[in-house]
């Protein structure tokens, strides 16, 4: 699944530490073939939006290819383990400082690691769904003309695993006082005390705006039913599959406008009205890619991603 990543014949080492100097995540910088889908390497947890995949087209097709790379998480590095130990004997090429006050470092793997690829075990596509949709189905119309692989960091995630959250939604022209009005219709709605940031627990959501928060609970069957009917039976339970196809919907007709959220990792801001979702658990990622099925789009963050321009310095 990994070959010659950038052009030369070496993979990469990276390792991720905390301010305090403990690993936070570590693994290995390889290309990643496109037909791993198919051949049942890849698992995918998360479906995609065409917007999205249609972005990620566009910016492929402008950079030559993708600059930053996929996260996959691997239950252990099978038999790249002894290339990874190997490795960090050596000196690294590369050290930056994370936005947490860490450090990121990447060590260049000796090239006889290239003549014989130790295999991995099958890996979960953690972030990057829209980026290797785009170059597969570029790939398969243009395959000349598009690389068959993307550049991917796989890591070691029994050993180091990756952070779980979800990704939240903010709705544009939503009033947060009548929405509140219109929660209380269809679920228990309860306000929560200024400055609570916590997230809410499963089965729950945080409506917020104007700096107060609500929690929504309890929401009626009879709502979920009828508007959770067409979709796969796996998601009836899935944050991002109630609040896309349930929550936000029938605020935003109430107020007779489009439901059109912005998704963050972030908590929005007090002038934006935002939907707080409870992170899925890894039950329901590791279930959704191993059945196929998959999750709603935009429900996980996974993390931590590579430093941003990680690709663009890489000695070559």
């Amino acid at each position: 699944m990994l070959a010659e990543p950038l052009g030369r014949a070496s993979y990469y080492v990276l390792e991720r530490r905390d301010s305090d100097g403990a690993v936070e995540q570590r693994g290995v910088i390889g290309a990643l073939s496109l037909h791993g889908v198919e051949t049942g390497h890849v698992l995918r947890h998360q479906q995609v939006g065409e917007s999205d995949v249609s972005l990620h087209a566009r910016l492929l097709q402008q950079r030559g290819g993708s600059i930053e790379p996929l996260l996959l998480a691997a239950p252990d590095l099978g038999s790249f383990q002894e290339c990874v130990d190997d490795t960090l004997h050596r000196p690294a090429i590369q050290e930056l400082t994370t936005p947490e006050g860490g450090v990121q470092r990447l060590w260049a793997c000796d090239v006889r690691w290239t003549e014989n690829p130790p295999a991995l075990p099958p890996v979960l596509l953690a972030d990057g769904h829209h980026r290797l949709e785009a170059a597969r189905r570029l790939h398969r119309a243009h395959p000349g003309a598009v690389a068959d692989r993307l550049l991917a960091l796989v890591v070691d995630h029994t050993h180091y695993p990756l952070t779980l959250s979800a990704t939240h939604r903010v709705v544009p022209g939503l009033d947060v006082a009548k929405a509140v009005s219109t929660a209380s219709r269809f679920a228990r709605v309860t306000e929560q005390p200024r400055g609570t940031r916590r997230p809410p627990a499963r089965g729950a959501f945080l409506l917020t705006g104007q700096g107060r928060a609500w929690g929504v609970s309890e929401i009626s069957a009879a709502a979920m039913a009828g508007r959770l009917r067409f979709l796969p039976p796996e998601w009836v339970e899935l944050p991002a599959a109630i609040s896309d196809h349930v929550l936000i919907p029938m605020l935003c007709e109430d107020q007779g406008i489009a439901a059109s959220p912005r998704f963050t990792s972030q908590y929005p801001e007090p002038a934006e009205v935002g939907l707080i979702l409870p992170a899925p658990t890894w039950d329901q990622i590791w279930s959704g890619a191993a059945n196929g099925t998959g999750m709603p789009p935009k429900s996980t963050c996974l993390g931590p991603a590579p430093i941003p321009g990680l690709v663009s310095r890489l000695p070559c």
